[in-house]
């Protein structure tokens, strides 16, 4: 498969795709891994959606795959003064999972952050049990900084959580070999 990515502010979709959004979020393969995994309502997902449109600390994108929205990017408590930025992401259609894509998101958004906006560290929090994103994450060169140690409650057991993050300088080490591999021609992440 040919990787065709784009990203298109959340301010610019219309109400069909918001509430496959919402749709994508309520998916158990997607709640599994998320820190809140409760069922999303349409009225907690409209209030979501109009918080992070006037929200200067947040930015979100839908990630289409030609021409087919396929998933969620996003960056949250954006800090201008100390230079760092949470993130996030998920693959929200089943069928663009496990093709790669992710390593094309991540490799972009952190082009983004350190490039673009030159920050100097983005980090990111992970479920234990989320094998997938914690193996992805390490080959993109993040760390594991600390461990919440039996910090939620899944399926009746306690499951730690990870915080991990990548700064600039050790993305700028890495860089060569990842951009080869997984940088898009054009985007634009605005």
């Amino acid at each position: 498969m040919k990787i065709n990515l784009d990203f298109v502010s959340i301010s610019e979709v219309d109400e069909e795709l918001i509430e496959k959004i919402r749709n994508w979020r309520n998916q158990p393969k997607i709640r599994k891994y998320m820190y809140n995994n409760h069922i999303i309502s349409k009225k907690e997902h409209k209030k979501w959606i109009r918080k992070v449109k006037n929200n200067d600390e947040t930015k979100v994108w839908i990630v289409y795959q030609d021409e087919t929205p396929i998933g969620v990017m996003n960056l949250k408590d954006i800090d201008h003064k100390n230079k760092i930025t949470d993130w996030g992401f998920y693959i929200g259609e089943e069928k663009y999972r496990g093709l790669g894509l992710s390593k094309h998101m991540l490799y972009n958004l952190m082009k983004l952050v350190f490039a673009d906006m030159n920050f100097r560290k983005m980090y990111t929090t992970v479920l234990e049990n989320n094998e997938i994103a914690l193996n992805l994450y390490k080959k993109m060169g993040l760390e594991i900084d600390g461990c919440l140690k039996d910090h939620l409650i899944r399926d009746n057991r306690l499951i730690d959580l990870y915080l991990m993050s990548v700064f600039e300088k050790k993305w700028r080490r890495k860089k060569s070999d990842l951009k080869n591999k997984y940088e898009l021609k054009e985007y634009d992440l605005e």
